[in-house]
C-alpha cells in the first residue's frame, strides 16, 4: 500500500479492499466485560465509546458503554439528547448512516453515583430498617458520593451488577478520570477496609467502648468540634458510622466476587494512554500491576499519535533548508508562482522540525510498548476536537482500533 493509499485508508478507517477494519473489536467481541483504564485526560471516554461501536460492528451483540464522564459531547456525538442512569440505545440507522456496519446494538448510559451508593446500602444492609436509617441519614446524603475512591468503587460495582443481570452481551466500562488508574483496581478493597476500619469504631459514639475509654482525653477536642460543626452533625456522623459497620460482611463478599470476575477469561482490560511522559509511564505501571493481580490485559490504545510521515528524514532536511537557506525562498516562489516571504518559509521549516522531533519521540515511546509482551497495540492519530464531536468521528476511531 502506498503512502497516499495508507493515508486515505486511515482517514476512512478502512483496510486494503475498502472493508472497514475493526481489528480490536473483532479480537474482543467474545468478551463479556471490557474495562478501559488509564490516567485522566487521555481520551478514555471517546475510546470507550468507539470500542463499544467496534464490538457492536463485529458481531450480533447487544453492547452497553457505561461512561462516568458528565460532559455532553459524547451524548451529542451519539445523537442522544443526553445520558443518564437509564440506558439509551443509539438508533441503528444513525450508526449505519455514519458508516458503521452495525450488526448488533449499541446502548449508552452514564454512571449515577447516588443511585449506585443507594443500591449498595440496600443490598448489604442486614435488614430494610437499617438500610432506610442509613439512606435517611443527613450526613450520608451529603457525602455519599465523596468517599475516597467512591467513583471507582461505584463504577466497578455497577459493572458487576450489569454483568450478573445478563441483559447485555458485552459491557464496556469507561473508568473514572482518576489521577492514578490503579485506584480502580484497589477500589473494592479500599471500601472494604474503610467500612471495617478500626478508627471508625472510635467515631461510633457513646455506644463504642473505645470512645468511652478516650472521653477524658478527647474532651477538649470534642468540645471544639461541637462548637465548630455542631453537636447535631456529630450525632449524624456517629449514627452513620454505627450503621455503616453493619455492612462490612456484605462489602467484603462483594469485593471477593468483583475480583473473581475481573480475573476471569470473560473480562479484558484495555489500557488507554497518550505518548506524553506521565500518562505513558502510568500506563506501563498499570499494565504491570494487572499481571501482578492476574487480570487479563487484552490491548493497548495509544491516542493522539503523530503521523509516521513526520519522521521522514528527507522531509526534515527540506524543512531545515526552508528555515536556514535563504536561496530556497526564490526557488520556492518561482515554482509556486507567487512570492513566498522569507519569514513564512522560515516559520514553516521551524514548525515542521518541531513536529519531526515530537514524532521521533513518539516512535521511541512506542518502542517501549514491546516490554508489555504480546499485547495488541492500536494507534489513534491526533484529531481535532471537532473530529470526535460527531458520530462519524467516533466511527472513524472505531475503525482504527
Amino acid at each position: 500500500m502506498s503512502t497516499v493509499e495508507r493515508r486515505r485508508s486511515e482517514r476512512r478507517g478502512t483496510g486494503r479492499r475498502g472493508i472497514t477494519v475493526f481489528e480490536l473489536g473483532n479480537r474482543l467481541r467474545e468478551l463479556e466485560v471490557i474495562v478501559c483504564a488509564g490516567s485522566g485526560g487521555v481520551g478514555k471516554t471517546t475510546i470507550s465509546a468507539a470500542l463499544a461501536m467496534a464490538v457492536a460492528a463485529a458481531g450480533d451483540k447487544r453492547v452497553l458503554v457505561l461512561t462516568v464522564d458528565p460532559a455532553r459531547r459524547l451524548a451529542t456525538a451519539l445523537g442522544l439528547q443526553g445520558l443518564g442512569a437509564d440506558p439509551v440505545e443509539v438508533p441503528r440507522q444513525r450508526l449505519r448512516d455514519a458508516g458503521l456496519p452495525a450488526r448488533g446494538h449499541l446502548v449508552a448510559a452514564q454512571l449515577d453515583m447516588k443511585s449506585a451508593w443507594d443500591r449498595l446500602i440496600e443490598r448489604f444492609a442486614p435488614d430494610a430498617k437499617t438500610a432506610q436509617r442509613i439512606l435517611a441519614n443527613p450526613f450520608y446524603q451529603r457525602i455519599s458520593d465523596a468517599f475516597v475512591g467512591s467513583q471507582e468503587y461505584a463504577a466497578m460495582d455497577t459493572l458487576y451488577e450489569l454483568h450478573q443481570e445478563g441483559e447485555y452481551d458485552c459491557v464496556v466500562v469507561d473508568t473514572p478520570p482518576s489521577r492514578n488508574a490503579l485506584d480502580f483496581l484497589e477500589a473494592p478493597n479500599r471500601l472494604s477496609d474503610y467500612v471495617g476500619a478500626r478508627l471508625l469504631s472510635w467515631l461510633a459514639g457513646p455506644s463504642g467502648i473505645g470512645l468511652r475509654a478516650m472521653n477524658f482525653a478527647a474532651a477538649p477536642f470534642l468540645r471544639l468540634a461541637d462548637r465548630l460543626i455542631g453537636g447535631e452533625l456529630l450525632a449524624e456522623v456517629s449514627d452513620f458510622v454505627r450503621q455503616l459497620q453493619l455492612l462490612y460482611g456484605g462489602v467484603q463478599r462483594r469485593a471477593r466476587d468483583v475480583y473473581r470476575l475481573l480475573r476471569s477469561p470473560a473480562v479484558g482490560f484495555v489500557v488507554v494512554t497518550t505518548l506524553d511522559a506521565a500518562p505513558f509511564a502510568e500506563a506501563e505501571f498499570f499494565a504491570t500491576k494487572l499481571r501482578e493481580f492476574s487480570m487479563p490485559l487484552r490491548g493497548v490504545v495509544v491516542n493522539r499519535v503523530l503521523p509516521d510521515d513526520l519522521r521522514d528524514a528527507g522531509a526534515a532536511q527540506a524543512a531545515m533548508a526552508l528555515e536556514e537557506d535563504p536561496s530556497v525562498v526564490p526557488w520556492l516562489s518561482e515554482h509556486l508562482g507567487y512570492r513566498v516571504a522569507p519569514d513564512v518559509a522560515h516559520s514553516v521549516g521551524g514548525v515542521y522540525q518541531t513536529l519531526h522531533t515530537l514524532a521521533l519521540r513518539d516512535a521511541r515511546q512506542l518502542a517501549r510498548l514491546q516490554r508489555l509482551g504480546e499485547v495488541p497495540v492500536s494507534r489513534v492519530p491526533l484529531f481535532t476536537d471537532d473530529d470526535v464531536s460527531e458520530l462519524q468521528g467516533l466511527v472513524r476511531i472505531a475503525g482504527l482500533l
